[in-house]
């Protein structure tokens, strides 16, 4: 991608912020790159007040999933009536595919209706890497691989995944420059 912000002739430059929480690191990658490209900050989610968004126009969240919910969703929640004037943008990643029916799933369980018609949402393919989980994660994974052994979604993430790609970030770019 490498692309960068192009405002349209008439239109003012808006302001917006990139909010992430990552735990093995896609997120954070995307999200960093997100910055690179659009010249918004990069901010964890850890590090943000309410207060930091009053002079913001554009939220772009990004986060991990855990259990089929987007991790960082229930600030979003619980922030929304501060928010709901932006325009907000929301990306999640997990080992499953973006074109994967549950990845509908993780946008249902992570926000109610009224927030999810608000939202603009891009799931992005994320990473396992086996040799960086924590005891629990590593035991949850073999826990789930022997349970769902069929699933091949699970079965690849047993394996370990990269599908952290730059490119990826393609169609949020564009919908991001579709704001301004």
């Amino acid at each position: 991608m490498g692309g960068t912000i192009v405002v349209p002739k008439g239109r003012s430059q808006m302001k917006g912020m990139i909010i992430y929480t990552s735990k093995y690191g896609s997120t954070k990658q995307y999200a960093e790159w997100l910055g690179e490209d659009t010249g918004f900050p990069v901010r964890d989610l850890k590090d943000v007040k309410v207060k930091d968004l009053n002079d913001v126009d554009i939220i772009v969240f990004g986060g991990w999933v855990l259990a089929s919910k987007i991790q960082g969703s229930s600030w979003l929640k619980k922030n929304w009536n501060n928010i709901k004037t932006k325009k907000v943008t929301v990306f999640s990643t997990s080992g499953a595919q973006p074109t994967n029916e549950l990845t509908v799933k993780f946008l249902e369980s992570s926000f109610p209706p009224e927030i999810r018609e608000k939202i603009a949402y891009f799931p992005l393919r994320g990473r396992v890497d086996l040799e960086k989980l924590n005891l629990l994660d590593s035991n949850m994974m073999k826990i789930a691989s022997k349970l769902f052994r069929d699933d091949p979604l699970v079965n690849e993430m047993a394996k370990g995944i990269d599908g952290v790609r730059r490119d990826a970030l393609d169609v949020l770019f564009e919908h991001i420059q579709s704001l301004l």
